[in-house]
């Protein structure tokens, strides 16, 4: 299939000596002069993609000067600082771990101490530590782009890293007989873990709070796609701080049809009207051969595809080459349906091309493993809760003489119905007027009823519900094996009958006592951000993951966010 692309136009003679193009009076002279190559009955031009050349654009004093260096990768010199500033701070949280076990353990630090005389066995403890905890976190890309802005990935890669650096220190004492005491390569890699968790959280909100107040730590970003689509991209990029790309240029396209139903799509060039005063300060390019070189120069550091250009174009492709071979990235928006986790490969048979997609996590070893988690940890929590349940069973029956446990029928996996636990914190006749309660406040369409202050929930049943206690009984679920320890929420059948062909995904797995939505916001999101988060969940579904969640659910259940 042959594309056609945007109009090319000739960017206005500037030259580039030792001026930065960051000016946006200078950079504005790259739009001035338009060429059309041949207009549409709307006032839209189109050419092809490659029009002669990648790096010199007639007309231009581009080849009268020295080009970029395009096979270098341009990082920005903020992320230069904060990497290392973050290493720094993995190192001090590694030496403040190994100095508390040493502290609570007093005995297996004199031992070490007398290895090697001179306090070499200390400094070789330390040393070790350091090297393992940091050589773990490399491995599981932890100092990468855009590690820190992806949250709950980010503790899921820490929980990876902590795991890799128990067994790398455990490996090395055996390997080289270091003789060091078990219970340091044991506790020190939990203890690193718990406290780098925190600093990274720290790190990611200082990240987050500079972006907010327009401080740089982002990422200079061209934008390609409808003019529609890239006024919509802007301003979710303006409300989510945590991607970090900063629009610099946008490349406003359109896909227009031919004639007949075979005939190839076409890419025009339509105008980009601005919306505000921060969308006028952008800069329109053209979709051609020569954008690549001109992100070069405008030193941006990706390419955002909005919509327009599919994965599978010739357009796509070329120009994902041409960005690419400069050290640029290329980022494409992405929908819960397309197959952005699964593991793709490609297999270039020249009769038939085929991608094939896989999401290895869910291999029969990791689900039995999954179980026998849930069954162990689902016994102790047993266990230890059983003095709380007893005074709270006390306390919901004195209250109103009413049941103790509210039993309700939810879905489990693939669809199979099964009776939910929980300790009742409403009164005996809620259900009665749900349906009341759902008109009078018109959230009868949301797939999840919360009110925040339902007239329905008890005294006892205000504090169980603002503490999570009320979930306790739902580890029998777990250890019948209708629920798991972390998964989706179970839904009511009324919701099932409702859900789309997407979001009918979550079905797929067992529902969770905790899960993404708990820690996410709960009650307080949207009904979309909530099929969002059980859905994303699903895809890239891991049991460190699962680990991240239930750390995470601890601070949600003190903080209380979105309980109600």
């Amino acid at each position: 299939m042959v594309e056609s692309a945007a109009a090319s136009r000739t960017m206005a003679s500037h030259s580039h000596d030792d001026r930065s193009l960051d000016d946006h009076e200078d950079v504005r002279q790259y739009n001035e002069i338009p060429e059309e190559t041949g207009t549409s009955q709307e006032g839209t031009s189109q050419t092809k993609f490659f029009n002669g050349s990648y790096f010199v654009r007639p007309g231009s004093n581009y080849a009268e000067t020295t080009p970029p260096p395009f096979f270098s990768y341009t990082v920005p010199r903020w992320r230069y600082l904060f990497n290392t500033t973050l290493v720094l701070l993995d190192l001090m949280m590694t030496i403040l771990a190994t100095v508390i076990i040493s502290l609570l353990y007093p005995e297996a630090y004199e031992y070490t101490k007398s290895l090697g005389g001179a306090g070499r066995g200390v400094i070789t403890m330390v040393l070790l530590a350091c090297c393992s905890w940091i050589i773990s976190l490399c491995s599981t890309h932890c100092y990468e782009r855009h590690t820190m802005g992806e949250g709950y990935a980010l503790y899921n890669k820490l929980v990876k890293a902590s795991f890799m650096d128990f067994i790398m220190l455990c490996t090395i004492n055996y390997l080289f007989k270091l003789d060091q005491p078990r219970i340091f390569n044991a506790l020190i890699p939990i203890l690193t873990l718990m406290l780098t968790i925190i600093e990274r959280w720290l790190a990611r909100r200082f990240l987050h709070r500079h972006r907010r107040e327009g401080k740089g730590f982002g990422y200079p970003t061209i934008i390609i796609g409808s003019p529609e689509s890239i006024h919509d991209t802007i301003v979710q990029l303006r409300n989510s701080k945590s991607l970090g790309y900063i629009p610099i240029a946008v490349c406003p396209v359109k896909a227009s049809a031919g004639n007949t139903p075979n005939a190839p799509r076409r890419l025009l060039s339509v105008p980009f009207t601005a919306d505000d005063g921060d969308e006028a300060e952008l800069i329109a390019l053209p979709l051609d051969s020569h954008l690549p070189i001109t992100a070069k120069y405008l030193k941006a550091q990706t390419v955002l595809i909005a919509d327009v250009l599919t994965r599978d174009s010739e357009t796509m492709r070329a120009l994902s080459l041409a960005i690419e071979s400069m050290g640029i990235e290329l980022a494409q928006t992405a929908s819960l349906a397309d197959l952005n986790a699964a593991q793709l490969h490609f297999r270039s048979n020249p009769l038939m091309p085929v991608l094939t997609a896989q999401l290895t996590q869910y291999s029969t070893i990791t689900r039995i493993f999954k179980r026998l988690s849930d069954i162990f940890f689902s016994l102790i929590a047993i266990i230890i809760s059983s003095p709380i349940m007893l005074v709270v069973a006390l306390l919901i029956k004195h209250e109103d003489g009413g049941p103790v446990f509210f039993r309700q029928q939810r879905i489990g996996v693939y669809g199979k119905p099964f009776t939910m636990y929980k300790f009742r914190s409403m009164n005996v006749n809620a259900e009665a007027i749900k349906k009341q309660l759902a008109e009078e406040y018109g959230i009868e369409d949301r797939f999840v009823f919360k009110l925040k202050n339902d007239p329905r929930v008890t005294r006892i049943g205000h504090f169980i519900r603002k503490t999570s206690i009320d979930e306790i009984p739902q580890f029998f679920n777990v250890l019948k094996g209708d629920m798991s320890l972390v998964g989706p929420r179970p839904p009511l059948p009324e919701e099932v009958a409702r859900y789309g062909t997407l979001y009918s995904a979550r079905l797929l797995v067992k529902p969770g006592i905790t899960g993404p939505w708990q820690v996410s916001g709960r009650s307080n999101l949207t009904q979309e951000q909530s099929e969002f988060v059980d859905v994303s969940y699903i895809q890239n579904w891991s049991l460190t993951g699962d680990i991240a969640i239930l750390l995470k659910t601890v601070v949600a259940v003190v903080r209380g966010t979105g309980s109600y």
